[in-house]
């Protein structure tokens, strides 16, 4: 089973944090609101009443502002029915005003108030001082709004695309391409009939990299020397599979011991070349390979030849590649390249992806299978 992690991580992401105590962080806010009003305006005149007016004009704030985010904003803004936000969000700011300005009216007036402001309280710049202090809290409280569903979006994109890559990865594993599996047991046991030395290894082969596909697969990320081994086990079955000697090389330079990576990565490319390509032309036909280390990045060199037209190009380059692009937007978004050529009956691929290695580059090798 593939181990899933949504989030990314072991920690709680911030949305799950803002779900658990939304309560807690909007009691914050209005308790912060009152303080700031209440002190502010406690300067020039007398606190309590300012504290009064203040609770008042945060009860009728308060409504406009939910009446917004809960239910103007999803039902029309965005359904981008603007017309109709508009109408009923100035409709609610217009209501609003005029309690605030009557609830102004009923606050006790003392010996301390100054005499106009009985008037003042009904006059139009009041009312313009209300709307406009009404109006900077809906776009503060709209704007927290918006930038938290955007953050939302991004995590939920996120868990999207790595549930999809999770997907992937186990079809991927279950499958261990049942062709290629089907046609080796029946080469295993052609040559078990025919008492071939080839049947030995290639059982060995064979049961290497299920155990590795079965039970080292399930972590998120592998050593990169058992990837390596695994896909020169699937390259060594596949020649053996054959009489004639395949024209194919398989080169691996840098240390890869101390270095981790997503399982079962590189295989698709592998599987295509085997599929689409034409080694079963032994004049003609061929293969190279090259992973190397250095730098603190893995780099991939790929090609081989084909015959044009023999299998049908798709759109986006095949399903392995399409595979491997988007599994490494998931895991290396920023962190890679492929660079991609297709020209004289020549098929190549370039890959880098940017690791991290506690090792130095210190060591190489080279291997060609025969």
């Amino acid at each position: 089973m593939v181990k899933t992690n949504p989030s990314g991580s072991g920690k709680a992401s911030p949305t799950l944090i803002l779900n658990k105590y939304r309560l807690l962080f909007h009691l914050l806010f209005w308790f912060s609101y009152i303080l700031t009003i209440t002190f502010f305006f406690g300067e020039f005149l007398n606190i309590h009443k300012i504290f009064i007016r203040t609770l008042i004009s945060t009860f009728f704030n308060a409504i406009v502002v939910y009446l917004n985010l809960y239910l103007l904003l999803p039902r029309y803004f965005e359904k981008k029915k603007y017309w109709k936000f508009l109408v009923f969000l100035n409709g609610a700011v217009l209501v609003i005003v005029v309690l605030r300005a009557w609830g102004d009216t009923l606050i006790p007036k003392g010996t301390d108030t100054p005499g106009f402001i009985n008037d003042y309280l009904l006059s139009l710049p009041h009312f313009l001082g209300i709307a406009l202090s009404v109006y900077v809290l809906l776009l503060l409280t709209s704007s927290a709004k918006f930038i938290k569903d955007y953050f939302v979006n991004i995590q939920m994109r996120e868990q999207i695309l790595r549930i999809k890559y999770e997907s992937e990865l186990r079809n991927l594993k279950n499958q261990l391409n049942p062709h290629f599996l089907f046609n080796t047991l029946n080469n295993i046991y052609s040559y078990a009939y025919l008492k071939s030395d080839k049947a030995g290894p290639m059982i060995l082969m064979l049961s290497d990299m299920m155990r590795y596909v079965l039970y080292e697969c399930d972590d998120n990320k592998v050593p990169m020397s058992k990837e390596l081994d695994y896909l020169g086990n699937y390259i060594e079955l596949q020649k053996m599979k054959k009489e004639a000697e395949q024209k194919i090389g398989f080169e691996i330079v840098g240390d890869f011991s101390d270095l981790m990576i997503e399982p079962l990565l590189f295989l698709p490319l592998f599987e295509n070349v085997f599929k689409h390509g034409n080694l079963d032309d032994v004049e003609n036909g061929w293969m190279k390979a090259k992973f190397e280390y250095n730098s603190g990045m893995v780099m991939l060199d790929l090609s081989n030849s084909y015959v044009p037209g023999k299998y049908p190009k798709t759109k986006d380059g095949g399903i392995g590649l399409r595979n491997i692009k988007e599994r490494l937007n998931i895991l290396y978004p920023g962190k890679h390249g492929i660079t991609i050529v297709d020209e004289n009956n020549v098929f190549s691929i370039f890959i880098y992806i940017e690791v991290e290695n506690k090792k130095s580059v210190n060591s190489s090798h080279f291997a060609f299978l025969k």
